[in-house]
């Protein structure tokens, strides 16, 4: 555990995790409501939806690593890391814009790829240097945790408000969905220029030292990296864990409707299932600081598993409030946690290659994990969406039987129970302890001395 001078101060911590505000404003949502708003107002439907959002999220898997490359090999004299946030900001705002607020009664498949990519574009630009601060903020084991917790706790946060407000909006209103999502956009157009504001000017952005060796692009690195069998499993957990997550977000209102029917509620037991994960979040933190980081991780991977089973008999014996409630609150406690501690051990892996090599590419394995993860989501909504379609027979805007109803609730379950399930097996021969992380830190620290 870390000692009282290890500490980062807390507002230097918060400024850092603010940029969470953002990144959860296009995150989860773009599943949850923006998605399902292509499908059903705008004339797209579930089949096209989730084919565009699969495969065009495999753009990132070009885009992550030339950012990560961008970070690592080009630095200015005053950082690495706040020029490519700052950057960031106008693209993603021009991309927010059409996402968020289309004009007209419908969208061509066209209008939804353009502006899906310049979205992804500028998510990128802003998530891969974000994360790759990390190594250099800190080199504390349980410092890095505690960063990604709370920016973790600012992003659920942020899904709190974005959930309680349209759902507000709705109820005394009657704004339909679409209304309620561009209301998230004007969100997101306001906090991201703040929180990139703070971010830069009050979290350090240390300068390469001028006798350091400039780094250039090494297809070596990226071979160093994928035969790093930690690493491997780290990337693999990332799909696993961005499938479960964005599958969970992108099919929860259609199980919620037809699955327990629960309509006007729905986004405010959403709401709940975030709220568990985030009361639970420093509690499985705190924990990892008594074992280790992949044990805890596997932890949540079995309690989620556990716990996502339980819908299935919720619904079948009737539904309601009050069941979905309960289900949306127990398997809501595995939320978020994975993601703070998968990241944390990123960091914790780059300083192990840093102590090899004396290279510091968090640029390269944080534009890795972020393709991972990307990956992940992709798949999230493309496997759901085409299942329900093409092969359940789900309408999300007309009349479904029995049996297809009993088809969406077990692909809203199958999907995260079976993700989860894969997660905890391929991490249990994680091997970057904590011992060897703090032998890593100290050999560094013996290397930069004076």
């Amino acid at each position: 555990m870390s000692s009282a001078s290890d500490r980062l101060p807390l507002p230097r911590v918060l400024a850092f995790a603010s940029v969470g505000m953002p990144l959860s404003a296009i995150g989860l949502p773009m599943a949850v409501f923006v998605a399902p708003m292509y499908a059903e107002q705008l004339g797209l439907g579930t089949t096209m939806v989730g084919l565009v959002f699969m495969i065009l999220r495999f753009w990132d898997l070009g885009t992550d690593p030339v950012m990560g490359w961008l970070v690592d090999t080009r630095p200015t004299k005053r950082g690495r890391i706040k020029h490519w946030l700052i950057a960031s900001v106008p693209v993603l705002m021009i991309g927010a814009f059409f996402m968020f607020m289309p004009m007209g009664e419908t969208v061509s498949p066209f209008y939804l790829v353009v502006w899906l990519i310049v979205l992804w574009l500028g998510f990128t630009m802003l998530q891969t240097p974000h994360q790759s601060w990390v190594p250099m903020i800190t080199t504390v084991y349980d410092e890095r945790s505690r960063l990604f917790m709370w920016r973790e706790i600012i992003s659920t946060v942020t899904l709190l408000a974005l959930l309680i407000i349209p759902t507000l909006l709705a109820i005394n209103y009657g704004i339909d969905r679409r209304g309620q999502v561009m209301v998230m956009g004007i969100i997101l157009m306001i906090v991201l220029p703040l929180t990139v504001t703070l971010a830069v000017s009050f979290v350090p952005d240390p300068a390469p030292a001028e006798d350091a060796p400039k780094m250039e692009f090494s297809w070596d690195a990226i071979k160093v990296a994928f035969k790093d069998p930690n690493m491997v499993r780290i990337l693999m957990v990332e799909v696993l864990v961005g499938i479960a997550i964005a599958g969970t977000g992108g099919t929860f209102l259609f199980a919620a409707q037809w699955g327990f029917g629960v309509t006007a509620l729905a986004p405010v037991i959403l709401m709940v299932f975030f709220i568990a994960g985030f009361a639970a979040m420093p509690v499985w933190v705190w924990l990892s600081k008594l074992t280790e980081k992949h044990l805890v991780f596997m932890g949540t991977a079995i309690w989620s598993i556990a716990t996502y089973l339980v819908y299935l008999p919720m619904s079948a014996l009737g539904g309601g409030v009050i069941p979905l409630l309960i289900a949306a609150i127990v398997s809501g406690l595995g939320y978020g946690t994975p993601f703070i501690l998968a990241r944390s051990m990123v960091a914790d892996i780059i300083e192990a290659e840093q102590a090899k090599t004396g290279e510091n590419r968090s640029g390269m394995y944080y534009s890795l994990m972020s393709g991972s993860y990307k990956t992940g989501a992709s798949f999230a909504i493309g496997i759901p969406y085409i299942l329900l379609g093409a092969f359940v027979g789900f309408d999300p805007s007309g009349e479904n039987s029995p049996e297809v109803v009993r088809g969406l609730m077990l692909v809203f379950v199958g999907v995260p129970v079976v993700s989860y399930a894969l997660a905890a097996f391929i991490l249990r021969n994680y091997k970057l302890t904590r011992a060897e992380q703090q032998a890593n830190a100290e050999k560094l620290a013996a290397q930069t001395a004076p």
